[in-house]
């Protein structure tokens, strides 16, 4: 229902037994065995399938992306910044959508400026979450900076 339709050929839901995917480019092996669901830590992708997947987000494809970008509201009125597995957030003005995390020695973040149709995608072999957060602050603090108004 999402990879086929986006052409997300690499992309795989990953639950074992083996600790990695057959193919699987890693900068060291992972400790079997492999986690045992389909969400954290069990979806494997390529840098060129995230981002077929941010413009499936970007151009709506899917149907999804308001749902997706709504960030929740606690009973008492308070707005979070938080939505369906997404940071969605204003800075100066600009709206910003944000997921990232981390596994076993690999690091990934997906950003979005819709507001410029600006995004860019990183894959680490490395599990610094301090290292890809700095990073990616450093990287839309560039597009911020640049003025960069077009689809990147």
């Amino acid at each position: 229902r999402l990879f086929e339709p986006l052409q997300m050929r690499d992309t795989i839901l990953w639950s074992g037994p083996q600790a990695s995917p057959p193919g699987a480019a890693l900068s060291q092996p992972l400790r079997p065995p492999a986690p045992l669901s389909v969400g954290d830590g069990g979806l494997w992708t390529t840098a060129r399938d995230l981002l077929r997947w941010n413009d499936a987000l970007l151009a709506d494809t899917l149907g999804i992306t308001v749902t997706l970008h709504t960030p929740g509201i606690l009973d008492d009125g308070t707005q979070l910044d938080y939505a369906w597995g997404v940071r969605a957030f204003q800075l100066e003005g600009e709206r910003v959508e944000s997921h990232g995390g981390s596994w076993e020695c690999a690091t990934a973040k997906l950003v979005r400026l819709p507001d410029r149709g600006a995004s860019f995608a990183v894959l680490a072999h490395d599990d610094s979450i301090e290292r890809m957060t700095a990073l990616s602050s450093a990287l839309q603090d560039g597009l911020r900076g640049h003025g960069i108004t077009t689809r990147s």
